[in-house]
């Protein structure tokens, strides 16, 4: 009960100021998209505050067999025609095994694959993306703010923000709906910088025509406290009743 007061607490005390944040991130580089370039087997990235840095993941290398898989379902008309939606994103997208049966009747493919970062997304954007056209785009990727492979907010913000620059360029009129980081078990060290992340791409959606935030966290976190009973043992990737929870909220916002 104190913890959960805690967190409470301090969730309230960084709303406002990361909300702020996040609409003077979005007021002052929402005309200019971020850019990228191939470099050998990974990227450079130009982020709009002036920041340019060569990626250290091997974005060429990383999850070849998945994402052919992935690019050889572009000429299976069974799974493509009058497609309603596309999932893309991490882990917890691709282990989303029951996805077609939860969102039906909508026609939805799921092209989730390893444990992507959003760089590898926008990496691999031509084969994961560009070949499958839906009316709607769900993305979910959580993996920028660990270990290795962190970005500072502002430059996840900028790149989930390419993203959608980019399908609305290849897709107009397409919506693209962007699923909050999950709190999990094993991540709760870096819960403080999900909830930055989430309260900047809210701010984000609601201040872009065609983008739309779905928020899963707080139902992941009732009364301020992570549910663990919505998790596999390894504490990072759910469960069917965490998978029933996350339909629970999607659907409906995609069926609108």
């Amino acid at each position: 009960m104190i913890l959960s007061n805690l967190l409470n607490c301090f969730m309230k005390k960084i709303k406002l100021r990361t909300l702020l944040l996040a609409a003077l991130l979005v007021l002052f580089t929402s005309n200019v998209e971020a850019q990228y370039k191939k470099s050998g087997n990974s990227v450079v990235w130009s982020i709009d505050l002036k920041s340019t840095f060569k990626d250290k993941i091997d974005l060429k290398q990383r999850y070849q067999s998945e994402i052919d898989a992935i690019y050889a379902k572009k000429g299976d008309k069974n799974l493509t025609k009058d497609l309603d939606v596309l999932f893309v994103g991490s882990s917890s997208i691709r282990g989303w095994r029951s996805v077609y049966e939860d969102m039906k009747p909508l026609r939805v493919l799921n092209n989730g694959f390893g444990g992507a970062t959003i760089r590898d997304i926008l990496y691999r954007y031509d084969k994961v993306v560009k070949p499958f056209k839906a009316k709607k785009v769900v993305l979910y990727v959580e993996n920028d703010i660990t270990n290795e492979d962190a970005l500072d907010t502002y430059i996840i913000l900028d790149l989930f923000r390419l993203f959608t620059q980019k399908v609305q360029k290849d897709f107009p009129g397409v919506k693209v709906f962007i699923v909050s980081f999950k709190p999990s078990p094993s991540r709760a060290g870096v819960l403080a910088k999900q909830i930055l992340i989430n309260n900047m791409l809210e701010a984000y959606a609601a201040n872009s025509d065609g983008v739309e935030y779905i928020d899963v966290s707080k139902a992941m976190m009732p009364s301020g406290v992570i549910d663990t009973t919505i998790f596999l043992n390894d504490k990072l990737h759910m469960n069917a009743k965490g998978y029933k929870l996350w339909t629970d909220i999607i659907k409906p916002e995609l069926i609108k």
